[in-house]
């Protein structure tokens, strides 16, 4: 009997029913759309916090830590959560990540002190750290290769729309009941996609053994809050945020000590030998300044200009509806383009549009054209990140380099938001909208310095030698296989057949000579 080689290659280990395959997406995307609904409803209550009453005494750069305090605990904890959802099961760090988000929204909800409140903020943030990395991990390792493009730019364009729904809901949930009921539909969400994991492939594990470096996370951490703290208060503390720097420094110098000694490190220095993903990563990093900026100037210039928040609602729906529609068409367009280009292409926009926007005195039709413009640059952005970060690694790194590429995202969006809000309360432009116009007078910057990274490396595209010395021996080896399985089942059919190798074994072991009909014909001659 002979052995056919599709039969040799077997069926492969990627592969997923349908039912799989559609619930991998839908809980998939849920967690980005939670996420990101959760960071609009804080922008939207950092507003309404700055223009009400609760909020009244409190500086922008005190209010913002609303946002900080969630992002800190994200941005350190990424890398490691991924690493855990390699080592031990992306489905299982995906749930206890669900739990730990939901009951840090139901304390947000119910908790009373401002402090409290940021305590319930970070617990927030380390569920979210535990849901991101696992759940494109455990979507990219379970998809064919041939659907994981579209999965990023599903998952990414989630984004979108939780933001999107969480503006167009937000606004009347925050006028009519209050700042505090804004996280709860999150609260809703995670319940419904805890319920759903059920249904989810386990995901597969590494095989490395071993405690992840906790101290390194912990030191990672710690050096990111004392960053955000650092610039946040640079204009009240004046040179002593000088200390906080060297703070800092110390930390994250501690926490790359650590992963350079540890079995199982916190930061995967393995993606770091890779160009590929480096280059990623500092786009990241930009696209997370530029939008989450972005997301903290446009509801304070409309709450500034007086407009009630049903009504800067309204006028921050077309920046999501452009967000989502584009990083949909963004999936299928970035096999032409390449991810470099829709970053240059979207950093170009965001500029652009930040450029528009401060040539109005108030919100205008241009100015609604220009938010639209700024959320087709958004969504180009999104799936170009991910996509240059995502894939430049491993398999089974995928969700170490979903947390390390989330961990800049989440680390330029805590700089961006502090940066912005210095500027605002500290302006350095002249004229009523003085510290608003140096907000959107430094996204353009950041946009340029995006642009500058994507076009540069655009023009210098050089193969990765990472892939070039792994892809070409695996191809040539496979090739190889395929041709000694053929010749070797060819031949196993011409003995006899008490003599055959069991069809088990893809390759005959070598055997000793036995009459048939080969024998005797070895080295003979006429």
């Amino acid at each position: 009997m002979r052995s056919s080689p599709a039969a040799v290659r077997g069926t492969g280990s990627t592969g997923v029913d349908r039912r799989h395959g559609v619930m991998l997406r839908l809980v998939g995307a849920g967690v980005m759309l939670t996420v990101m609904a959760d960071t609009t409803a804080t922008t939207l209550a950092v507003g309404v916090l700055r223009y009400t009453p609760a909020g009244t005494g409190m500086p922008l750069g005190d209010l913002v830590w609303l946002t900080s305090a969630a992002f800190i605990p994200i941005a350190a904890l990424l890398a490691t959560a991924g690493r855990w959802a390699d080592l031990f099961g992306r489905r299982r760090v995906l749930a206890v990540g669900l739990v730990v988000f939901v009951l840090g929204g139901i304390a947000t909800v119910t908790v009373e002190s401002w402090s409290s409140v940021l305590a319930a903020r970070a617990v927030q943030g380390a569920g979210a750290a535990a849901m991101i990395p696992a759940s494109l991990g455990l979507l990219l390792g379970e998809l064919p290769e041939s659907q994981r493009r579209g999965a990023i730019a599903l998952w990414s364009s989630a984004s979108g729309l939780g933001c999107l729904l969480m503006q167009a809901g937000g606004g009347w949930l925050a006028a009519t009941v209050g700042w505090r009921s804004l996280f709860v539909p999150d609260v809703i969400i995670g319940i419904a996609l805890l319920i759903a994991c059920v249904a989810l492939p386990p995901g597969r594990r590494s095989a490395a053994k071993g405690v992840p470096d906790v101290l390194g996370a912990w030191l990672l951490a710690a050096g990111i809050a004392v960053v955000v703290l650092a610039i946040s208060k640079a204009m009240a503390w004046g040179m002593d945020v000088v200390w906080l720097g060297l703070a800092a420094l110390a930390l994250l110098g501690g926490a790359l000590a650590q992963a350079r000694h540890h079995r199982l490190p916190a930061i995967d220095l393995a993606l770091w030998r890779r160009p590929r993903f480096v280059w990623g990563w500092l786009a990241t990093w930009g696209f997370g300044a530029l939008s989450y900026g972005l997301l903290t100037v446009q509801p304070l210039y409309l709450l500034h200009l007086g407009y009630p928040m049903l009504e800067v609602a309204m006028w921050l729906t077309p920046t999501s509806v452009a967000v989502v529609i584009t990083s949909f068409l963004a999936g299928r367009i970035v096999k032409r383009v390449g991810a470099y280009g829709l970053i240059y292409a979207g950093s170009l926009l965001c500029g652009g549009a930040c450029v528009l926007v401060l040539t109005q005195a108030g919100p205008t039709v241009w100015g609604l054209i220009a938010s639209v413009v700024v959320g087709i640059g958004v969504g180009a952005l999104a799936p170009g990140t991910s996509v240059a970060t995502t894939l430049a690694a491993r398999p089974h790194q995928y969700a170490s380099a979903v947390g390390a590429a989330t961990m800049a995202r989440m680390v330029g969006g805590a700089v961006g938001i502090a940066v912005v809000s210095v500027v605002i309360d500290h302006p350095f432009m002249t004229g009523p909208f003085a510290g608003l116009a140096g907000a959107l007078a430094l996204c353009v910057a950041i946009s340029v310095l995006i642009g500058a990274l994507a076009l540069t490396k655009i023009t210098r595209q050089r193969p990765d030698p990472g892939d070039v010395m792994i892809k070409v021996p695996r191809r040539l080896l496979l090739e190889l296989r395929m041709t000694l399985a053929t010749v070797a089942a060819e031949a196993d059919a011409l003995l006899p057949v008490e003599t055959r190798t069991p069809p088990t074994d893809p390759i005959p072991r070598q055997r000793t000579a036995e009459p048939g009909p080969l024998a005797g014909t070895r080295g003979h001659t006429n």
